[in-house]
C-alpha cells in the first residue's frame, strides 16, 4: 500500500461516500476517520499530512464500506451525542435524534425539587432516563423496555454517566411490568417517544432507517397511533393527579391524536415545535 495521508485519506473518502449517495459525505468521513484514529475532528483538519498505517487504513475502508451500504454512522461508531451527553449505541436500540430533546426540555421546564419519580417507557438507549436522571439528581427513574437487548445497552450508559443506582431497569410492554404491582408508583412524569410508524409506512423509510434500525421501536401497527392510544389509556394509572405525560409524535400525527384525547383525563398543556417547525413534543397534565 501506497503511503496515504489524512488528507489524501479523506478525499478519497469523500468522493467514495458521494458515489454512494450517501448524505454529507464529508461529515461521515471525517467522522469515521476520527473515530479510527480515536482523535477529535479537529485533529484532522491540525495534521492533515499525518500518515496512516496499514490497519488504520483497512480499518477505515471497512468503515467507509459499511456506511456505503447504508449502515448508520451511529451503529459503526457506537456513539450519539444526546443533550450534551455522549451515549453508547448498538442495532438493538433506536439512534436518539435531536427532536427528542425536546422531551427533556419539556420535563426540565415544568420539575421542581418535589418531583421524585419519573417513568421513561420504552428506554432504548437510555437517553430520556440517564440525561433525566443527570439533571434531576433529586429523581428515581423506572426505564421500562419490552426489549433486552436495548435495556443492556441503557444499564451500560447509566453507569458511564454514573446514575445507575437511581435507575430501576424494568422489562415491560408499556407499563406490563408495573400492573402487577400491589402498590402500583405514582410517578410526576411520564415520557416516552414511542413507536409511530404505520405498518404501511414502514417500506417507505430511508434505507439506514429501514434496514438497520430495530423495527420494534419504530412501528407502532396497522395505525400509527396505537401505541399512543395505549399510552393515553394506561399512564393515569401510574401517574399522580397533576402530573405530566410528555411524549414525542410523529409529522401531521397532532390533529389525529387530539381527537384521541376528548372524553379522557387528559388536559393538553402543550405541543412543541422542533426546528422544522413540526408539531413534535406532546405536553399533557392529568386532571385532578
Amino acid at each position: 500500500m501506497s503511503v496515504r495521508t489524512i488528507r489524501q485519506a479523506l478525499e478519497w473518502a469523500w468522493r467514495y461516500l458521494d458515489g454512494a449517495g450517501v448524505e454529507e459525505p464529508r461529515r461521515a468521513a471525517s467522522a469515521l476517520l476520527a473515530h479510527v484514529l480515536r482523535r477529535d475532528v479537529l485533529y484532522l483538519l491540525t495534521r492533515p499530512e499525518t500518515p496512516l498505517s496499514e490497519s488504520e487504513w483497512e480499518t477505515f475502508t471497512h468503515a467507509l464500506e459499511r456506511r456505503a451500504r447504508g449502515e448508520p454512522l451511529q451503529y459503526i461508531t457506537g456513539h450519539q451525542e444526546f443533550f450534551g451527553l455522549d451515549f453508547l449505541v448498538t442495532p438493538d436500540v433506536l439512534i436518539p435524534r435531536p427532536e427528542t430533546e425536546l422531551i427533556v426540555e419539556a420535563v426540565l421546564e415544568r420539575a421542581t425539587e418535589a418531583d421524585r419519580l419519573l417513568v421513561d417507557v420504552g428506554t432504548g438507549s437510555g437517553c430520556l432516563a440517564v440525561t433525566l436522571a443527570v439533571h434531576l439528581p433529586q429523581a428515581r427513574v423506572l426505564a421500562l423496555d419490552i426489549s433486552e437487548a436495548a435495556l443492556a445497552v441503557a444499564r451500560r450508559n447509566a453507569e458511564r454517566h454514573g446514575v445507575r443506582e437511581r435507575i430501576e431497569f424494568l422489562v415491560s410492554d408499556l407499563f406490563s411490568a408495573l400492573e402487577g404491582m400491589p402498590d402500583p408508583p405514582q410517578a410526576d412524569f411520564i415520557v416516552a417517544n414511542p413507536p409511530y410508524i404505520s405498518e404501511s409506512e414502514f417500506p417507505t423509510l430511508p434505507r439506514e432507517v429501514r434496514d438497520y434500525e430495530p423495527r420494534c421501536a419504530l412501528v407502532a401497527g396497522p395505525d400509527a397511533a396505537d401505541v399512543h392510544r395505549r399510552l393515553f389509556a394506561h399512564s393515569p394509572r401510574f401517574l399522580r393527579p397533576g402530573g405530566y405525560l410528555i411524549c414525542e409524535m410523529g409529522y401531521g400525527q397532532y390533529p389525529s391524536l387530539r381527537e384521541h384525547l376528548e372524553a379522557t383525563p387528559w388536559e393538553v398543556v402543550e405541543v412543541k415545535r422542533d426546528l422544522q417547525g413540526i408539531e413534535r413534543t406532546l405536553v399533557l397534565r392529568r386532571r385532578s
